[in-house]
């Protein structure tokens, strides 16, 4: 083996490679291992952790001792858990040999009423402790690929419960498992309701040590005078991180440097210097300090600022103490720091001279918004109070900070601003007291003057003259100072506005921004700045709100609400000891009154004649409309009704719940129809089917029965470890949604088969209820949040405004609105039909693509679970295409559509261009780049496509197939590309930072530098005039086609960008991992409207044809059709009045004042 290629860099070294370096990891592992501990190597990346598995397997191997190792990243994260599940025991069976003795698709079908995780404990029992005698040993490698999928706490608890069953099986005494990743032991099991991954054994893996890297050393024979000497100083810059020893050896022996005796230092910092540190993002290949500033600035927890905060005090410290807290744990698995003797420090000369002061500096400035001010006032010592934000600036500041883990300096510096905020308002509520009076006392100077020229007009006109003159200029003093007056309140009002928004008090934050915009309507002098602010808080309001209505006037907690069948009334239940009846459109209509009576439930009969309901001591009650009490009647003394009460279909019967085990059953006449009996714990919840034949009831240990309305017991089925707080019947009577004390919303057939975890809150499940089409659920939840679902799963919408638990959620019968009662002692009617013109669901994993096609009747969807979808604008699936492939995972990066609209191309993982004809038919395969396929594009005439790799190449094709010509930039991965409108330039979107210019012959016309982070999206604008680019650095830049910035539009926070142009090319809008649509305008790069998602990032966005619609794709596999118009201020401001109608006119606690904003 020559020296050239002596050394390896990237990927694992195989068994008895001549650089493999033995350290004390490698006899700790081994050791521990081989005595049966469970052990796991966390660490960051490229510190040789795949590399010490593979020659510790091969050790163990040779003692006879069954080994096999899973590698996550070839299961994949964008999979179901049963597809997981079997991707991880399909692995299993190959590395323990055993694939042809037991057939994986038989087998596990076989297991197909099992769950997922589940059939892997059955394969462990019946397979693998049956097969091998002795030890077995299963290496999970790159578990960090799987800390973001949902079920990923199952797994990691399903590997502690095998360690925990050596005590009672001793045959589990012979198996266990070594876990390898960029992880802490903390990260493996999440859910705070479970026994956190407290076992094991920790292997620590640090760098090299000049006395372990004799084989590193071997690799300079020959080639420089002192090989020892050389290696002492490469580990002066290195640390001994394995990776950069590596690569900074090999660079020493393909160099042209002479390394003479005595010049070591300077030949190795020179090589350093100009191949590893100058320009070090375009060299570094392969990846590894780019991946560093990665998770360092692109942190998934939202800790970026707390990191960067830490980062900041050992750089100027030199060294922190180590006290193993969740962020200093967070920043050592960076890589860019090391623990050392109890100390935090950078881990070697390299990454300090890279990730130095000025990187930090410019980070900083990037991703804070007042990063200049907070330098100036950090450097007056923090005296300069001239430094510290306000108003619309402050504001703006603490809504980017709102889901940012910020550091102690940033906490200090906003703490300040809004302190010195504190004071300007009562400075300036002082002022305006003062210049009121001041204008007062000139307007009585002017009373009296007048009035004593009148008497004495002849003798006093020198004296008046004065008096006037006084009196004047003191009026017009005090009106220029209410005019700033008014103007700080107006901003007052819109930054007010944009609190209420971003803490989730939409019909408070619109109700604002309204009055902000009356009262600058009603002036003629304010400037451009308080114009603007008015109308983006009043955008940002008409845009968000979902909260349409609120009824309030309730002294207790309100406990349940429902709408009457008819659809035209709404009733309440609360614990004040009323219940009140409401008119749709939220007038107070009745109050039905009763002492000491905690009401907790409240419905309508069938025909919405009566009410019905029910308190916690004992008594139901039944009025009519008119408020005429029909029937008392009370249960026994011990009885305590609980939750919920139902009437039968045909209006007969009245069923509920009680605290006594029991069911209760009565006519509406008051008689005792029927008891049932069969809960053994308290029952909490009941629903009436439609077809007037049973009932569901569920109870305080998670039981679910099924009654026939005679009362006899049809089914029993455990659905929750904790309470059933909700139970309801699907409109066809065919299926059961349930709602936990485990935090689940869940469906079941009427046989208790779980037909769906439909998903989970953060707290418990208090309620949950069907749509009438029984296409939708909601939920409510002492989160304080209601949530809607697609029968599939899928989370639609995410409601916030609540202060405390939602107690009770119920739809319209149109499905157009939602109510929620709440112990925050409010009702609250949620219109779900925004802007939102379209929910396609089909999809059941994320989506990565989405397209019109040229006409724009159609929608091509893609992502994650291996099908390309076709849709009409109504939400009708018209083809599902489902491409061959034998992956686990095979993902669809992007897709378009020729231009005749006959052709769909697709960018795939599996590293081909794929075309389609509309029909399904796979019409040809492009296969030539060596990594997965990230963007293609169609020319103008169709003819040749262009693609994007993460191959580092651009590759231009016929539409045959042929390969006509690959660019290469060496600038890393290239992770978007298309044509110019005319098809003769194509520009590419490259992962150090830059845009690259080519023509059709390959030449590189033009590189545009100006991002700061790997750019994620270039397009030509449609008149081929405007280059945009979106990056990681969270802007989207607008250039010249000769490469000068012409805007840099800034809102996003941080996340993917993906955009698309207006046909017209004035509108230019983003999608973006941060849950938010962004709309501009491109002429002045002005943000025109922002639409919210439902709390799952978007990866992609396209504009109709036609300009009038967007459609997006999001990590939750739904497609949405939204609606792309744009409004001005006086169309604005009609917008919010029409939304507030039902709310001014009847909310019975707003003033007078308020009421009158939109007359």
């Amino acid at each position: 083996m020559t020296a050239f290629n002596y050394y390896k860099l990237g990927g694992s070294l195989e068994y008895q490679h001549p650089t493999y370096v033995v350290r004390q990891a490698d006899y700790d592992l081994y050791e521990g291992l081989k005595n049966g501990d469970l052990c796991y190597v966390l660490n960051s990346r490229q510190m040789g952790k795949s590399s010490l598995r593979v020659h510790i397997m091969k050790q163990l191997k040779e003692q006879g001792i069954q080994c096999a190792s899973v590698d996550l990243t070839r299961i994949g994260s964008h999979v179901t858990p049963s597809e997981w599940y079997g991707g991880f025991v399909s692995e299993l069976l190959r590395g323990f040999g055993l694939s042809r003795k037991v057939n994986f698709g038989t087998w596990w079908r076989s297991q197909e009423f099992l769950p997922p995780k589940q059939r892997l404990s059955e394969l462990i029992d019946d397979v693998l402790l049956t097969e091998f005698t002795g030890k077995i040993i299963i290496f999970v490698d790159e578990i960090d690929s799987i800390l973001r999928i949902k079920f990923k706490d199952d797994f990691f608890a399903f590997i502690r419960a095998c360690y925990n069953q050596r005590s009672d099986n001793s045959e589990y005494q012979r198996l266990t498992f070594c876990l390898l990743g960029v992880a802490t032991p903390s990260n493996l099991i999440a859910d705070t309701n479970r026994t956190p991954f407290n076992i094991g054994r920790a292997i620590e893996l640090t760098g090299f040590k000049l006395n372990e890297i004799d084989a590193l050393i071997r690799g300079f024979e020959g080639r420089v005078a002192r090989p020892k000497a050389i290696m002492e100083e490469v580990l002066k810059w290195t640390g001994g991180q394995p990776f950069l020893t590596q690569k900074l050896c090999q660079l020493i022996c393909n160099s042209s440097y002479s390394f003479l005796e005595h010049q070591e230092k300077q030949c190795v910092e020179e090589l350093v210097q100009n191949q590893i540190i100058e320009n070090w993002e375009a060299q570094d290949e392969p990846e590894h300090l780019r991946t560093i500033r990665d998770r360092l600035t692109l942190n998934a927890e939202n800790q970026t600022g707390r990191l960067l905060g830490l980062y900041q005090q050992i750089l100027h410290q030199g060294e922190i103490p180590a006290d193993d807290s969740p962020e200093q744990m967070q920043l050592r698995l960076t890589g860019l720091i090391v623990k050392q003797q109890g100390k935090l420090q950078i881990y070697n000369r390299i990454y300090a001279e890279i990730f130095n002061q000025a990187w930090l500096d410019k980070i900083l400035t990037n991703i804070r918004p007042y990063a200049q001010a907070l330098n100036a006032w950090v450097n007056s010592n923090f005296q300069d109070e001239s430094r510290l934000l306000r108003g619309q600036t402050l504001q703006d500041a603490r809504n980017w900070a709102a889901d940012k883990g910020l550091s102690d300096l940033d906490r200090r510096f906003l703490d300040a601003s809004q302190e010195l905020e504190k004071r300007d308002v009562q400075k300036r509520l002082q002022a305006e007291a003062e210049a009121s009076k001041i204008l007062a006392e000139a307007n009585e100077v002017l009373f009296l003057a007048n009035q004593k020229a009148k008497r004495r007009i002849q003798i006093g006109g020198v004296v008046l003259a004065i008096a006037l003159i006084t009196a004047i200029v003191a009026g017009i003093w005090a009106n220029t100072m209410i005019k700033d007056i008014q103007r700080e309140r107006i901003k007052s009002l819109s930054i007010s506005s944009t609190a209420l928004l971003n803490s989730n008090q939409e019909l408070d934050a619109l109700v604002t921004a309204l009055k902000a915009a009356m009262q600058l309507q009603s002036t003629t002098w304010a400037d451009a700045n308080t114009r603007e602010s008015v109308r983006l808080a009043l955008q940002r309001a008409v845009y968000k709100v979902k909260e349409r209505n609120r009824l309030e006037g309730y002294n207790d907690a309100v406990r349940s609400v429902n709408f009457s069948p008819n659809g035209q009334n709404i009733v309440t239940a609360s614990e004040d000891n009323t219940v009140k009846l409401w008119s749709i459109d939220g007038r107070e209509i009745k109050k039905f009154t009763a002492p000491n009576q905690i009401f907790i439930s409240a419905t309508f009969s069938p025909d919405s004649k009566m009410i019905a309901a029910i308190s916690a001591n004992n008594t139901v009650k039944i009025w009519g409309l008119d408020g005429r009490e029909i029937i008392t009647f009370q249960g026994q003394d011990e009885e305590e009704f609980v939750s919920s009460i139902c009437f039968t279909p045909d209006g007969k019967l009245i069923a509920a719940p009680s605290e006594d085990n029991t069911v209760k059953l009565w006519n509406i006449k008051g008689q005792a129809i029927k008891i049932l009996k069969g809960h053994n714990d308290s029952v909490w919840s009941i629903s009436c089917s439609p077809d007037n034949k049973t009932l569901v009831t569920g109870d305080q240990e998670g039981v679910v029965k099924i009654w026939s309305i005679d009362g006899r017991e049809l089914k029993t089925f455990k659905a929750s470890k904790k309470s059933i707080f909700g139970v309801s019947f699907s409109p066809d009577g065919k299926a059961i949604a349930t709602a936990g004390g485990d935090n689940t919303v869940k469906l079941w057939s009427l046989d208790g088969q779980e037909l769906k975890n439909i998903g989970r809150h953060e707290n418990y499940v208090n309620s949950v209820s069907f749509s009438s089409d029984g296409q939708t659920i909601v939920s409510a939840s002492a989160d304080k949040t209601v949530k809607l679902w697609s029968i599939d799963g899928k989370e639609l919408k995410k409601l916030k405004g609540h202060n405390h638990s939602v107690f009770s959620a119920s739809f319209s019968h149109d499905g157009k609105i939602i109510a929620s009662a709440s112990a925050d002692n409010t009702v609250k009617l949620w219109s779900i039909n925004n802007q939102e013109l379209k929910t396609f669901s089909g999809h059941n994993d994320s989506l990565w693509a989405v397209n019109f096609n040229p006409d724009g009747k159609i929608i091509a969807s893609a992502g994650d679970d291996k099908t390309i979808k076709l849709w009409s604008l109504d939400g009708q699936q018209l083809k599902s295409i489902s491409p061959n492939s034998n992956l686990v995972w095979n993902r669809v990066w992007n897709l378009n559509f020729s231009p005749n609209g006959q052709i769909i191309a697709t960018a795939n993982s599996e590293k081909t261009i794929k075309l389609w004809h509309l029909n399904g038919q796979n019409l040809r395969i492009f296969t030539g780049h060596k990594d997965e396929v990230i963007d293609i594009s169609f020319s103008s005439n169709g003819q040749t496509l262009v693609s994007a790799s993460y191959d580092g190449t651009v590759k231009l094709w016929a539409i045959n197939g042929r390969e006509l010509r690959t660019f290469r930039a060496n600038a890393g991965k290239v992770r978007s590309v298309n044509f110019s409108p005319n098809g003769q330039t194509i520009v590419s979107a490259h992962n150090d930072g830059t845009i690259r210019l080519w023509n059709l012959e390959g030449k590189n016309l033009k590189t545009i530098r100006g991002h700061s982070s790997y750019v994620t999206d270039v397009h030509f604008s449609p008149d081929s005039q405007i280059i945009a680019s979106a990056s990681r650095d969270n802007t989207i830049k607008l250039w010249s086609l000769d490469g000068q910035e012409l805007k840099t539009l800034k809102g996003h926070t941080p996340g993917e960008i993906r955009f698309s142009f207006s046909p017209d090319g004035k509108i230019l809008a983003s999608a973006s991992a941060d849950n938010t649509i962004r709309l501009w305008q491109v002429t002045n790069g002005q943000e025109i409207k922002t639409i919210e998602g439902n709390g799952y990032p978007f990866w992609n966005i396209s504009f109709s044809p036609d300009g009038k619609k967007i459609a997006s794709v999001s990590e939750d596999g739904l497609v949405e059709l939204w609606n792309a118009e744009t409004l001005d201020f006086e169309q604005l401001i009609a917008r919010g009045c029409n939304w507030l109608d039902d709310y001014l006119r009847n909310n019975s606690r707003l003033n007078e004042k308020d009421k009158q904003i939109c007359k």
